[in-house]
């Protein structure tokens, strides 16, 4: 019984691999255009102000003010529209990653976390499907030899 299904579980796991494969190269595709220019760094956020949707605006959007401590740029202050849920969360009082391009005024944008994690996810997925899929052949390899 088992050695009739080891090779069903090779390739099904093969299969989970490809797709997996598929699935993170358009996640890295859209982590490159995501991703801003600048280098990577931490900001404070010290307000967050989300207004709720009215006649005028129809979707709720704000502000955020953070407090960015750069070691290109120095530090400084910086009000910028609220992000997307989809890119990143953020708190009042907790720390968020941005992107920094020194300039005058510095330039700083949000950096797409929730994306970065979500690659890794799939990333760790393709790695266990691969490592099923290694483990089931070699035991077909085995069972087939004796």
């Amino acid at each position: 019984m088992i050695r009739r299904a080891l090779p069903l579980v090779t390739g099904a796991a093969l299969t989970a691999a490809l797709v997996l494969c598929l699935v993170a190269m358009v996640q890295s595709w859209q982590l490159h255009r995501l991703r801003p220019p600048g280098h990577r760094t931490e900001a404070v956020v010290l307000i967050t102000d989300l207004r709720e949707p009215s006649r005028e605006t129809p979707w709720p959007r704000g502000e955020v003010r953070l407090f960015v401590s750069d070691s290109e740029a120095g530090t400084f202050t910086a009000s910028l529209d609220h992000p997307p849920a989809s890119l990143t969360t953020l708190w009042a009082g907790g720390t968020v990653a941005v992107a920094v391009l020194p300039g005058d005024p510095p330039q700083v944008a949000f950096w797409p976390v929730i994306p970065e994690a979500r690659r890794r996810v799939t990333l760790i997925a393709l790695a266990l499907a691969l490592g099923l899929a290694a483990v089931s052949g070699l035991a077909d390899r085995l069972m087939r030899s004796r």
